[in-house]
């Protein structure tokens, strides 16, 4: 009889050691604070503390069989608080059991952190991921990449991957001079999500196509490269053109320039001939030699004695409303609108009101024949900053007022003016920089921030 009992406990003990299989404990340390480091491990004055990482929730915990062992739960972590010098702890789990898991250090030691992975395993279900990885394929490769509610600056990275539970998140990308996406995505277990995203730039460039090599070309009084003659990006609108061999200017005129256009200029030897132009007007070419300098005012006074036939045209200018300034070759004229005679030959043109002045515009006066034309509205220059630092999420100050958080593009900015962009953050000193936008571009911006 006491045989067949013990056979029976024997059996007994068996089935629960395999239910008790369902679960383990692996991967148990210690956590170590480096000497040459700040301590970063949390300990207890009386207690013993031990990270399980696991997936799973729903268990209850008992020390040395007697003592409920306190649980803490994190994002894929239990923390537990247990007695000084535990020998060993019972795992319990509706679903996977109990496991009676003793400590492979003998025993758990107060001031102390410890880790371990408790893996739960139940055959009849079948595992699925609780998170998935997602690529980003980039393009341009300077992004500003928002995901749910995490942003992310990125430098000439062009693909960059999250780690991210399993369902529909949001993503944003942006970029200064591109049309931002905005958009969302499922993300399943089943395999690893790759989206491209291609920005749609909507600034312009303008190439100017010359016959003569070594010309010099300027767009908006700002010279372009002689070898592509491309300029730099362009705002949509109208821009000036001149194109100078030596100290004479050969070509002047004005081109418009859709949004987003690759605007090709191609000029040929019959738009090439020597203009005359207003001292103040002209663009500024290499400087000459003082043994050159007194020919060219030779020439130039020649000309100007040949020249004893000038013609006029009328021309009337027109300005948003009647209290805006119309300037002609930085002379005013008259609000609103102004009526009367201008040479043949390029004009500069543009309005004033309240501070304000508008880009200058040219107009080109062919013949005898009356022209009308509407001026812009006065506006300044504007410019971009790109606010970034080595901490995200630092509140940006642009003069003092809260404008966003690191990083951040602030956009619509003077760029006659300076301005101080200063981060504010907790448990870092406050920093701060003076930065000048530049017209139609984007000034990066980077500011250190040092813990206190």
């Amino acid at each position: 009889m006491k045989a067949g009992t013990l056979t029976v406990l024997l059996l007994l003990c068996g089935v629960l050691s395999l239910s008790a299989q369902q679960m383990s404990v692996s991967d148990f340390a210690r956590l170590k604070r480096p000497l040459w480091k700040r301590s970063k491990v949390t300990v207890d004055k009386k207690m013993a503390l031990l990270d399980l990482y696991t997936t799973e929730k729903g268990f209850a915990f008992v020390a040395d069989g007697k003592t409920p062992a306190e649980a803490e739960e994190g994002e894929g972590v239990i923390t537990l608080k247990l007695p000084h010098k535990t020998q060993f702890v019972t795992i319990k789990h509706p679903d996977y059991g109990q496991l009676m898991w003793r400590v492979p250090a003998k025993r758990l030691k107060k001031k102390k952190h410890y880790r371990a992975t408790l893996d739960a395993y139940d055959p009849t279900k079948t595992y699925k991921l609780q998170q998935q990885w997602v690529v980003f394929d980039l393009l341009p490769r300077s992004v500003i990449l928002t995901v749910d509610s995490t942003t992310t600056c990125l430098r000439d990275t062009g693909r960059v991957q999250r780690y991210l539970p399993v369902g529909r998140h949001s993503y944003r990308v942006e970029a200064p001079f591109y049309e931002a996406v905005e958009d969302t995505f499922l993300l399943t277990d089943t395999a690893k999500l790759v989206i491209p995203v291609r920005l749609q730039p909507f600034y312009s460039y303008l190439t100017v196509k010359v016959p003569w090599p070594g010309a010099s070309c300027y767009v908006d009084h700002e010279p372009i490269s002689e070898t592509t003659y491309t300029s730099q990006r362009l705002a949509p609108g109208r821009h000036h053109v001149a194109l100078f061999w030596g100290p004479d200017c050969y070509y002047e005129g004005m081109v418009n320039v859709a949004r987003a256009e690759k605007k090709v200029l191609t000029l040929t030897m019959n738009d090439l001939y020597p203009r005359r132009l207003k001292r103040e007007d002209r663009v500024a070419a290499e400087p000459m030699a003082a043994d050159s300098m007194a020919t060219r005012k030779q020439q130039l006074a020649e000309t100007a004695r040949n020249d004893s036939v000038v013609r006029y045209a009328p021309v009337t200018l027109k300005a948003d409303d009647d209290s805006t300034e119309i300037w002609v070759d930085r002379e005013p004229k008259g609000l609103g609108q102004w009526q009367g005679q201008l040479a043949q030959g390029f004009h500069l043109v543009n309005t004033r009101k309240g501070g304000q002045e508008s880009l200058a515009s040219y107009i080109w006066v062919e013949d005898e024949f009356p022209q009308e034309l509407s001026l812009p509205v006065p506006q300044t220059s504007r410019g971009m900053l790109n606010v970034h630092s080595n901490v995200v999420g630092a509140m940006v100050l642009l003069d003092g007022q809260p404008v966003g958080l690191t990083p951040c593009v602030l956009q619509d900015l003077d760029a006659s003016r300076r301005y101080e962009v200063s981060l504010v953050m907790a448990g870092y000193k406050r920093a701060k920089t003076k930065v000048q936008p530049k017209r139609n571009d984007l000034v990066d911006v980077f500011v250190k921030l040092k813990k206190k």
